[in-house]
């Protein structure tokens, strides 16, 4: 996905929101470059609020 985002050349980070409580979502960011950008909260799905890691990835580094 990455290569695919960089390729495409419209977008400066890519980011991914995994659950703050899924250890192994986590791990593939941290383990494929991702930056922890702190926490943040979604509404998904509709009516339930998810704490998610906002992990971002500079397409451009």
């Amino acid at each position: 996905m990455v290569d695919l985002a960089r390729a495409a050349g419209a977008y400066r980070y890519l980011h991914a929101y995994p659950s703050v409580r899924h250890a192994a979502s986590n791990g593939v960011c941290r383990r494929a470059g991702f930056e922890l950008r702190g926490e943040r909260v979604f509404e998904y799905p509709a009516g339930r609020l998810m704490v998610s890691n906002d992990w971002r990835y500079d397409l451009r580094a």
